[in-house]
């Protein structure tokens, strides 16, 4: 796949498909976790935003008990077919100051702000928006062929509810990331840098493009203090904008950080939800493939150096010796 495949990728994975990686559906005949409405979050230790830019007002957090499991937002995500009451959940928290919840909330939101709105909402002559019908929207998919048939069904299920209520109930996505962002949470101080260095890389050498480049590599390497594979794996995208108009090592950059991930881990698990994003765009892919397949099939002949750059990654990760040059 050429760079502008992965540019187009990379600026869904800004939106809402930066949702849809992490909400991978299982089998409609699996029984679903069951949300509980007002679930108690005590068992997490949160911090507050240090003042937070967000638009919605956080309160300042109660002291959460250390010995207590924290709950696993990102799962409550992936198990809830309504996002409305996934939202209602995590509304609470997030006013709180919760980070995680202002995090995946954003998700939420995100998912249905966009992916919904480029499916199933049309504008007529007035302005006004209707919503397209389930066969309409599956229509688009002959033309929008990055996500098929059967995650259109999902957005429709996930999303009706939450988009046909006006005003928007839990405010907006990007009120709950900027909450996120400024409790230095890991997963969106890498979707802000995402975005800034694909800002950097389309504004060129202005002093905007400069600043944006600067900014996204400070929340990248900030990020990258955890070594989490999630975080990691998420970083090709954010190093190859970064890499200026340079397209070899744009592609090897693209490639060496989700391997990086895949390498610490033993099934890559960090990358299983961004497969079927990925092969919805990439007609090559084949069911028996693993991400590693993926990623030597589209490194080719510079395979190998990708491969030598992925474990140059986890070195200096783990030596403490990665510096903002490597991005």
């Amino acid at each position: 796949m050429k760079r502008a495949g992965l540019t187009l990728l990379a600026m869904l994975l800004v939106g809402g498909a930066t949702a849809w990686w992490l909400v991978r559906e299982p089998q409609v005949d699996e029984p679903r976790p069951q949300l509980q409405a007002a679930a108690p979050r005590a068992a997490r230790q949160v911090k507050g935003a240090n003042g937070t830019a967000a638009a919605i007002p956080l309160a300042q957090p109660e002291v959460a008990q250390a010995s207590a499991a924290p709950p696993d937002d990102a799962a409550r995500l992936r198990a809830s077919n309504d996002y409305f009451e996934f939202a209602s959940e995590m509304f609470a928290a997030a006013k709180q100051g919760d980070p995680s919840a202002q995090y995946y909330l954003s998700n939420a939101l995100s998912y249905c702000e966009s992916l919904y709105d480029w499916y199933f909402i049309v504008y007529g002559p007035n302005g006004a928006p209707r919503h397209r019908t389930l066969d309409e929207a599956l229509q688009l998919t002959a033309e929008r062929p990055v996500f098929k048939p059967d995650d259109v069904r999902d957005i429709q299920q996930r999303c009706q509810k939450l988009r046909k209520i006006q005003p928007p109930p839990f405010g907006t996505s990007q009120e709950w990331l900027v909450g996120a962002l400024a409790a230095n949470f890991p997963l969106a101080q890498v979707t802000s840098a995402l975005g800034l260095a694909l800002q950097g890389h389309e504004r060129g050498d202005s002093d905007k493009a400069l600043a944006a480049r600067e900014e996204a590599r400070r929340l990248a390497m900030e990020a990258l203090r955890t070594k989490d594979p999630k975080v990691i794996a998420r970083m090709g995208d954010v190093a190859a904008n970064l890499a200026g108009d340079d397209a070899a090592a744009a592609r090897k950059a693209q490639w060496a950080w989700p391997l990086a991930a895949c390498l610490r881990e033993k099934d890559c698990d960090s990358m299983t939800d961004w497969m079927h994003l990925y092969c919805n765009v990439d007609t090559q892919c084949q069911p028996f493939e693993t991400p590693v397949d993926v990623i030597r099939r589209q490194a080719g002949n510079d395979y190998d150096e990708v491969e030598r750059l992925a474990r140059e990654i986890n070195e200096k990760l783990d030596a403490g010796t990665l510096e903002e040059g490597d991005l």
